[in-house]
């Protein structure tokens, strides 16, 4: 951990907190080509209106990082939902805040707060769990051992257990897609394996509950974020910029198909 700690170090100076054209005559018109995501189409009780994408959680949900503005992650899956067969308009109502814990969104659930964004939403997404490692680097900046993250990692596993039984207690059917962490140290070296470790038990905890439910699909993330060799990260080297955001994105469709969150009539 002493590598840990030299690298937190030199972090923490670095991280600081369409136009339609009509053609009139007899002529036959041409074959209308097929979206590319065609294979996509609306889920039974959709409704021929505004579709909406509630968001839930922490900066990557907010979209900290994306410079062209494009709502992040969440924003880009609402265009290409826009795109589907039948919808008529994608709304996004964004609850994500920079910073929020799982304990801080679990407050929110036993407050009442996102009751009405939930059950009013035809797809959840969220991202939780990054801050609550960061906690722990902060609180232990000159002492830390991988017991504590061990320690914290049992309590947030029951707060997103908790979670997670709060949503289906409000939208039993709701989709939720559930974005995984990943390790922004590895931009600075490759050589943090116990970091790494503790990247991968949170996601862990994550998969295994989110596979729990047949309307939920977990996405990794964490292998997109290796380094900056694909120049992913936003000029705070923490958060995603917008090309990171557009391989989360495209991520997120492919697991969507693979989860069985896409729709065949």
């Amino acid at each position: 951990m002493k590598r840990i700690l030299l690298i937190v170090i030199l972090s923490t100076g670095i991280v600081a907190g369409c136009s339609p054209t009509f053609i009139f005559g007899n002529e036959e018109a041409e074959p209308r080509n097929e979206p590319s995501i065609s294979s996509y189409t609306v889920p039974p009780n959709f409704k021929p209106q505004a579709v909406i994408i509630t968001a839930l959680g922490d900066s990557l949900s907010q979209g900290v990082g994306d410079e062209a503005d494009l709502g992040g992650y969440t924003g880009r899956l609402a265009a290409e939902i826009q795109t589907w067969q039948g919808i008529e308009g994608v709304a996004v109502e964004n609850t994500a805040k920079r910073g929020r814990r799982s304990d801080q969104l679990l407050a929110m659930f036993q407050q009442g707060k996102l009751t009405g964004p939930i059950t009013e939403a035809d797809y959840l997404t969220m991202t939780i769990g990054g801050n609550d490692v960061m906690r722990i680097v902060k609180r232990d900046l000159f002492s830390l051992n991988i017991e504590a993250f061990d320690d914290e990692l049992v309590f947030y596993e029951s707060r997103f257990d908790t979670i997670l039984t709060s949503i289906r207690d409000i939208n039993p059917t709701v989709p939720i897609i559930m974005m995984g962490i990943y390790n922004p140290f590895s931009l600075v070296t490759d050589e943090v394996e116990e970091f790494d470790q503790i990247i991968d038990s949170f996601n862990q905890v994550m998969q295994k509950r989110i596979d729990k439910d047949p309307q939920a699909c977990f996405v990794p993330v964490s292998d997109l974020f290796v380094g900056n060799k694909n120049l992913v990260y936003h000029s705070d080297f923490f958060h995603p910029n917008s090309k990171g955001y557009d391989l989360m994105t495209k991520r997120i469709l492919k697991r969507m198909e693979e989860c069985g969150l896409s729709y065949e009539e």
